[in-house]
């Protein structure tokens, strides 16, 4: 896609999120599926953004066009790695450029990191496509999620 560009989610991002993760869908294929009220979204996205140890990227067409957040959070094995999809951007074929150009970006920004793992509904199959579309091997099932890995060279 021309003009796609990703970059660090700022404080103008956080209410696109907090509506994209209260979406029906996105809260049925989450692991926690309750709504999250503007208070505790406020202080996880503050505490996101200025954690060392989490990377939140704005996938965007032109610069007003959100079409998804990819969140990295770093651990002593790798990087788990979530992504949300704007809803009005979903049936797109926008996931896999998403996940391709945030890896990119957050490989750069974290050279030493070498493996990026996914957990994915069961019943999430454009996610499960998704991921193994761009490289993720899955694991195992356990409890209706998916476990899967990629490796950074």
């Amino acid at each position: 896609m021309k003009n796609f560009s990703v970059r660090l989610a700022t404080d103008k991002d956080s209410k696109n999120i907090f509506d994209w993760r209260n979406d029906t869908l996105t809260r049925s294929m989450s692991h926690s599926t309750k709504i999250v009220n503007w208070k505790e979204h406020k202080q996880w996205f503050a505490s996101s953004i200025d954690s060392e140890n989490c990377s939140l990227i704005i996938c965007e067409h032109d610069i007003f066009n959100k079409i998804a957040v990819v969140r990295f959070d770093l651990n002593e094995s790798g990087a788990l790695i979530s992504i949300n999809l704007n809803p009005s951007k979903r049936g797109k074929n926008l996931g896999k450029e998403s996940l391709i150009k945030s890896i990119e970006f957050f490989s750069k920004k974290y050279p030493s990191t070498k493996k990026i793992f996914a957990e994915v509904n069961e019943e999430n199959i454009a996610s499960k496509k998704t991921f193994l579309g761009v490289g993720f091997e899955k694991l195992k099932v356990e409890n209706h999620i998916g476990y899967y890995l990629k490796n950074l060279i």
